[in-house]
């Protein structure tokens, strides 16, 4: 149960820092993937955007406690619902339009997570322990393979949409989180200051760096072509998917024996992939928007007249 609301409380920050961050980048610059230093001093030159991003950061470090203290899909799957429905209020509350699809897309995402959440109702075990070789595998070729098809489709001139790119933010973010949950892991066997120096000497503090950077990246220059209610959920839903799946496997937490439980965490994955689709509808409307809103704020006022 503690774990579940730490994943609760830490979407809540993250969530806070994603709305400033989307704020600051829809006045700022166009960033691409493609300049990488010109995108860093973007960002870093953004007091607002700093802001947010420490924000969000301490939202991540909330997660890494939590998947120490519940298994991967009770508490991966509890901070997706939570930033869904934050975000949602969030949206709401700055009088931001958003389509029907996206009401139902983040309205089944919680849904979804809670069938996750409840299919573990009947006491899994958490797992804090991973096959290391074949996680740091798992996470190099998921980074690779992220990289990888943002550049080729970009370097050949094609348009890659926000949610194509949040999907790919969220594999990379799925992988570092992961390493997330190695640090977790040790966390709860050896407590903070215990595992200080098992930390550094395993590869996850660094495999979590690599695929936090990446993801930061490639989710951020999506934000700034949409709304944070068409990108964040697929980055989330794919993110979660990917973490849920391959960290049961990685850290050997078993699949529920129970046909009812086993069947909550089928439907539950049913549900997060109908999410997609509902979203992905809206993107194109969603891009020209946010494109018309960033010309007009970037636009310089006329000087007034002697």
């Amino acid at each position: 149960m503690i774990g579940l609301l730490v994943a609760l409380l830490s979407a809540v920050v993250y969530t806070v820092g994603l709305a400033v961050e989307q704020r600051a980048l829809h006045g700022s610059e166009s960033i691409s993937v493609h300049r990488p230093l010109h995108l860093a001093r973007v960002l870093l030159g953004n007091p607002r955007w700093v802001f947010g991003c420490v924000f969000a950061a301490l939202g991540s470090v909330g997660l890494i406690v939590s998947l120490g203290l519940a298994p991967v899909s009770v508490a991966q799957p509890a901070y997706a619902a939570g930033v869904a429905t934050t975000l949602l209020v969030i949206t709401l509350v700055t009088g931001e339009r958003i389509t029907r699809g996206e009401y139902v897309a983040l309205g089944v995402m919680p849904v979804a997570l809670a069938l996750l959440s409840l299919s573990t109702a009947d006491g899994a075990e958490t797992g804090t322990r991973a096959d290391t070789p074949l996680l740091v595998l798992v996470t190099v070729v998921t980074v690779v393979m992220c990289v990888g098809a943002m550049g080729l489709a970009g370097g050949r001139g094609r348009y890659v949409s926000a949610a194509a790119m949040g999907a790919a933010a969220g594999l990379a973010q799925g992988s570092a989180g992961l390493h997330g949950k190695g640090l977790g892991g040790l966390l709860a066997e050896h407590g903070v200051l215990g595992a200080v120096v098992p930390a550094l000497l395993s590869p996850f503090p660094y495999l979590y760096a690599v695929g936090w950077a990446v993801g930061i990246v490639l989710f951020q220059t999506s934000l700034q072509r949409s709304r944070a209610s068409i990108t964040a959920p697929v980055s989330n839903v794919v993110g979660n998917v990917f973490m849920v799946v391959a960290g049961t496997i990685l850290f050997n937490e078993a699949l529920p024996d129970d046909p009812v439980m086993l069947g909550l965490r089928v439907g539950g994955f049913a549900l997060t992939l109908i999410v997609i689709v509902l979203v992905r509808g809206n993107v194109a409307s969603a891009e020209a928007d946010t494109s018309r809103k960033r010309a007009a704020a970037l636009v310089p006022e006329a000087p007034e007249p002697h």
